[in-house]
Parts: structure tokens; sequence; C-alpha cells
């Protein structure tokens, strides 16, 4: 197909309609499940009347809720580790700690990687204009329906004219980018009309003008993106094209930007994957049986229950309904029938069927909780009589282990985000010049001085070196005063206390290697070890807290030690007096030695 837009738009319409076979007897459509569970899981029927005649019992919202709730991620739950010995690193977490996340608003991107994964089975985070965005399912024009990453994947949004505006920082409208329309020009073609993103091509009127633009991405022929008429060589690029309506009617198409593209800008992520099929399958998916089985019992009840609503009357009196009208009766009305004749009314529902519905209501809620593993000690249901503290604690944690498990596999991928989009994203800034203010924890700060006093005190030394032969206060430096100026700058970083202006100069770290490790939500620990661990620790402490000590003044015993708290969530800094050496004192002959050639009166006041 020579023409994009011919291609676009023929790839969308079959997208709409076309299914895809996973299986001998299952057929799938991407749009369609998208759909189904999107309106499900909002209370609203998929088919037929939505009119709030009939019972909808929804749930699948509260189940969905509360795995939102259990699985949930959050920043905090993001621990860098760093290699002492690379400020860079340090700066990193620092900037991503203070600034990064609160511009950015991180939180809300886990919440909606977590959602999507949860009710459609798969989510897509691209590359943004200022962090990673999460893109909406309900936006996917088109892809691979067996492999989402497969093939080229296009994505269909309306922006509105300010908002398209913003995109010329990214090039969009440009000439040199391919584009053959200007933004402005084609704000002023706007319509305003909004796709509802439905199959049945309907169009939403707006109060302002919207653009309907196209952003794909993938192999695709080099045609269209050269001009040259090479159909059958692909090649990966990006393609940002919009849809404006002619006066005659017709749709007419403007590129707006078009590049070569590497991958990775793009990432794809399911918990529970299923062969052959774009998504996988998640806990909406799983619920969409209890809900439609629910919503015919409790339409089938209800009606019932309307019908038991109505009582009608039954008389051998034929005369009777000419005589009365009962629907017009007042209260305690009297009434007369032929002598002999009788009138009584007549049974509609039987209270057997209604208990029926509601076994078959309840099994089917308790099949759903099962299938969302939301049992009843998780959901906060009051336990058994006779149930035991530490019985009900083992069933919550039995209960969250499918929630723990999806939730690793989750923080796996956000790690990967981290380290292909929000840390280039951070050191590109950093090295553009920051200033900002840090909080920094005790351990941080003394890192911080260390650092900064042993810089300062070379650069002293070099210069007494240079200018002085050596020479400091009239004699020749020694050790003990390279401490006593380290000591000295020391004290002037940490009189500042734990808030303190970072300044990072403009490409300081050009060309550094970024060492820094990614710890989320812990995936990385084995705590039971851990804990093992540090409880030796403690009773090797406990036992000999002399030679502790002393192990602790060899580097790879320290680092190591240090390593452990750190990923036990512990700051070293809370235990800073454990690792000092032990204060010798000295023995009387020691002493004596010691007072040795000195002055009476000097080594009694030094003693």
């Amino acid at each position: 197909m020579n023409d994009i837009y011919e291609y676009i738009k023929s790839e969308e319409g079959k997208f709409d309609t076309q299914e895809v076979q996973v299986g001998n007897n299952w057929f799938w459509n991407f749009k369609n499940h998208v759909q189904l569970i999107f309106h499900l899981k909002n209370g609203v029927f998929f088919t037929g009347a939505n009119d709030w005649l009939r019972a909808f019992k929804n749930i699948m919202e509260p189940i969905l809720e509360l795995c939102y709730w259990t699985e949930d991620l959050e920043v905090k739950d993001v621990v860098f580790t760093i290699d002492e010995d690379k400020a860079l690193s340090f700066l990193i977490k620092k900037y991503h700690d203070e600034i990064y996340v609160k511009e950015h608003d991180l939180d809300s991107m886990f919440d909606e990687i977590t959602e999507s994964d949860l009710d459609y089975g798969g989510v897509l985070v691209q590359k943004g204009v200022d962090k990673p965005e999460v893109l909406p399912l309900q936006s996917v024009a088109f892809c691979d329906q067996t492999d989402i990453m497969g093939g080229p994947i296009f994505f269909k949004h309306n922006f509105s004219p300010s908002k398209l505006k913003k995109m010329s920082k990214l090039g969009w409208g440009e000439e040199k980018n391919g584009a053959d329309i200007t933004l402005e020009e084609l704000c002023v073609l706007a319509e305003m009309t909004k796709d509802a993103g439905v199959t049945n091509n309907k169009q939403n009127q707006v109060p302002g003008k919207t653009i309907e633009v196209y952003i794909g991405r993938g192999d695709m022929p080099e045609d269209y993106l050269e001009d040259n008429g090479e159909i059958d060589y692909y090649c990966s690029q990006i393609q940002i094209r919009a849809f404006y309506t002619k006066k005659d009617g017709n749709k007419q198409g403007v590129c707006l930007y078009r590049k070569r593209e590497e991958e990775g800008n793009l990432m794809f992520f399911t918990s529970k994957a299923v062969y052959l099929r774009a998504l996988g399958r998640g806990i909406g998916e799983r619920l969409v049986g209890p809900q439609i089985w629910t919503n015919f019992l409790t339409i089938h009840k209800t009606s019932m229950l309307e019908a038991g609503a109505k009582t009608p009357l039954v008389t051998d009196d034929p005369a009777f309904s000419n005589r009365n009208k009962i629907q017009d009766m007042e209260n305690n009305e009297l009434t007369v029938i032929a002598e002999g004749a009788t009138i009584k009314p007549i049974q509609t529902i039987s209270p057997n069927n209604i208990q029926l519905y509601e076994k078959s209501i309840n099994e089917w809620y308790d099949h759903a909780q099962l299938t969302g593993a939301a049992f009843d000690p998780i959901m906060g249901e009051q336990p058994v009589s006779g149930t035991t503290f530490r019985g009900q604690e083992r069933n919550v944690a039995q209960g969250r282990g499918s929630h723990d498990k999806r939730k690793g596999q989750r923080a796996k991928f956000i790690e990967a985000i981290y380290r292909k989009l929000i840390i280039p994203d951070i050191v590109k800034e950093i090295l553009k010049g920051k200033k900002f203010l840090a909080t920094l924890s005790t351990e941080e700060i003394m890192w911080v001085a260390t650092q900064m006093s042993t810089k300062a005190v070379n650069k002293r030394i070099t210069d007494i070196m240079l200018n002085k032969g050596g020479m400091f206060n009239g004699h020749l430096m020694t050790e003990e005063d390279k401490h006593t100026m380290m000591q000295v700058f020391k004290d002037s970083v940490l009189k500042k206390g734990n808030r303190q202006l970072v300044e990072i100069l403009k490409d300081e770290f050009k060309d550094i290697e970024i060492k820094i490790g990614i710890n989320v939500a812990g995936k990385q620990k084995n705590l039971a070890n851990l804990s093992d661990k540090i409880l030796s620790i403690f009773q090797f402490i406990f036992a000999n807290p002399q030679g502790f000590q002393n192990a602790m003044q060899v580097p790879a015993l320290a680092k190591a030690f240090e390593d452990i708290l750190e990923l036990s969530g512990l700051s070293v800094a809370d235990f800073s007096s454990l690792l000092q050496a032990p204060a010798m004192i000295p023995s009387p002959i020691q002493m004596q030695g010691q007072m040795q050639g000195k002055s009476p009166q000097l080594a009694l006041n030094e003693t």
C-alpha cells in the first residue's frame, strides 16, 4: 500500500472488526476486549440498554480496587544503592528524590501502570516530553493483535490547538523533520468534533476545536519516510500524521513529523502473558464471567421480585369487578361479594425461587473472590469466631501471595523504565547545571563532609608544598596537621545542618560512567536471609564487641556491613558508634615511658 494515509485508515478499519485465532475455539479482538472490561468495571452494560432499568450488581470494581491497593507501588519503594566513589550517582539520587519526583508526579505513573496491567492484561509506556507516559489502551488505533510489539503500532489522539502548539518544542510541524504543514496552519483547519474511539465511528460534538493525530512506531516501508518509492525495504521509524475535513467532506491527511527511530522508546509489560495474543490475562478479564452471570441472575431475581410486588386477586363472584374497582379503593374500605362467593390473592412468587437466585449470586461472588485473590481476611471481613490472631495473620499472608508475585513482576518493569528512560533524563538535566536544596540523612551529610574536606585539604596541602616548601606554621606538615585541617573543613560543612545547597556545574560530569543500583519494592532482596545475617551480626557484637570494632577497621569488612544495613532498609549512621575503634587505655608502664624526657610540670599536666 503506497499511501500511508490509506494504510492508516485501512488498518484501523480492520482492527475494529477482525479477530485473531488464539486457540482451536478461541477468537479474540483487541478493541472488543478493552471496551468490554472498560464498560463492566465502570458498572455499564456492554450491550443492550443502559437506562438504569436493568439491575447491575458491580462485583468487579471492589475486587479490582483491592488489587490496586494490595499491589500498589510508590516512589518511596524505589531505593538507589550508590557506589561511594562516584559523586554522580549520589547527585542522581538526590536530584531524583528532591526535584524529579515532585515535578513529574511519578506516583501517578506507578498507579496507572498497576491499573492498566490489572484491568486489561498489559500496559504501554512511552518516552514522553518530560517523563515516561502511560498510554491508555483505548487510544490504540491498530497494532499486531498477536504480538503488540511485533509490528507497527499506531495511537489515535485528539489535540486541542494549544496542546498541539506545545509539540513544537519536539520539532512537530518543522519542514526539516518531514512536516508538510505548520502547526498554526493545521489549528486553523481544526474541527469541533472528537472521535469517540468506538467501532461505529461515532463523533462527539465538543465546545472547542480538536485535531485528530495518529502517532505510529515500528518497521514500515522506507517510502513512508523518504518518499523514494521503496516499498519492500522496511526500517524502524516514527510517524506523526494528522487528518482534517475538507470542504467537500473528505478527510485530508498531513504530515507533522517523521524520523528514523531506535527501538526502546516504547515499552510493554504484562504480568500474565497469553501466547498469540497482544494483551495478557489481567484480573479484569478473569472477572468478566462472574460479572456477566451475576448481572444475569440479579436481573431475573429483580424481575421475580417485581412480579411478587403485584397482588392479583381471584373471585368466583362474576359481578364483583363490575361493582368494585379495587385499585380505586381507600384503605379499610368495605366491599360486598355475593353470598357463598370468595375473593383471595394469587401467589405469583415462591420464596424458594428467590433463595435459589440469591444462593447462585453468592456462589458467583465467591468465585470472583477466589479468581481475584480477594479473600475475606484481605477484604477486611471479620474472621470466624475462634480464629486466632496468628491464624488470621497467616490467612492474610497467604491471600497476598499472588498479589505479591504480580507486584514483584511490575517492580522489575519499573526498574527497566528507570534504566532506559528516567535515569538518562535525570543525567541530561544534571549536565545542564543545576542548583537545588537537598535534605541529607546523617550518613549522607557525613559522606559529603568527608568528600568536600578531603578535596579542600588536598588542595591546601598542594598550595603549601608549592609555595612554602611543605612548611606549615613554621614546621614540616605532619599527619596530625592534616587531620586537624580535615576536621576544621568538615566542621564547617556540618554546622550548616542537614539542609544543604547542592550546585552542579554545567558539563561537570560529562562522559563519566554511571554506577547506580536500583531496587524497586525489595524485589532483589531476600528478607529472610538478610534477617538471619543481621541476627548473626548482633550475636557476634554482643559476644565480642571489641573484636567487632577491630574488624570494622578493615575496609572490606566495613563496606560489607554497610551494604547489608543498606539493603535491610537501615542506616549505617545509626551504627556509627559500633564502627569506631575501641579507645585503648594505656597501662601504667606505657604512661611512665611516655613521660620520660619531659619536664615534671609538663608530664604532670599531661597525666
